[in-house]
């Protein structure tokens, strides 16, 4: 057990170390680590913890020795948006499910907002982009693309201007997770499926049925990720 404990430990490290690295920016690539003892003091782990977390980025590329200078960081990071590493895999899962957890909360308050004041026009707008997600998926196109015009629809229909100001950042987030997931298939025919709901409840101008159907869709793709 107690082997068990230290190995998850040297992981959570490598995680801090890469989350430092890659999405807070603190090293630079080509920049040098600080000394493993100040090191160890800021991530308040033993230097054997800290030196097993290292080895795991060494070998994931994310880090490099050089004999008689330290620890660098690599010029060259692995490339963003590609299931390369465990590690990554492991972030890229966090991630998503906080991503979509926080799209639960905010995408059936607004698909029930765009009930009640879309206009008939942008009601045949999101339509339209439903079939087209149908059409560019059957062609086996860019259907994460189509999906998110038809959640931007929507989303625009609603006629609330933080909504509109918020989803470019909330969608910029779920193409990166569309890129590295595993189950982007399955994604799919969860999207086809649920769309064809959500619209069923729009053209009816049924708020509560459709904020229903928005939230069983994002607890669909929630399901999904943790597979």
């Amino acid at each position: 057990m107690a082997q068990k404990r230290k190995a998850k430990l040297s992981e959570q490290t490598a995680d801090r170390l890469y989350e430092r690295i890659v999405y807070e920016r603190r090293y630079v690539p080509g920049s040098k680590l600080p000394n493993e003892n100040q090191l160890s003091e800021e991530l308040q782990v033993s230097r054997t913890t800290l030196r097993e977390a290292i080895s795991f980025l060494v070998a994931q590329e994310v880090l490099e020795i050089r004999r008689g200078r330290g620890t660098f960081v690599a010029e060259e990071l692995p490339a963003a948006g590609m299931d390369l590493t465990e590690l990554e895999g492991m972030r890229s899962r966090i991630r998503a499910k906080d991503l979509f957890e926080m799209r639960l909360i905010f995408e059936p308050a607004t698909v029930a907002l765009a009930c009640e004041r879309a206009t008939d026009e942008e009601l045949e707008q999101i339509r339209k982009k439903a079939r087209r997600v149908e059409r560019v998926a059957a062609e086996g196109g860019d259907w994460p693309l189509a999906d998110q015009e038809f959640h931007w629809a929507i989303i625009k229909a609603s006629h609330n201007e933080y909504m509109r100001r918020l989803y470019p950042i909330i969608n910029s987030a779920v193409n990166e997770i569309l890129q590295i997931t595993r189950n982007r298939r399955q994604m799919q025919e969860i999207a086809l499926a649920d769309n064809i709901l959500i619209m069923e409840f729009l053209l009816q101008r049924d708020a509560p049925g459709a904020r229903y159907a928005m939230s069983i869709h994002m607890k669909h793709l929630i399901n999904t990720l943790r597979e």
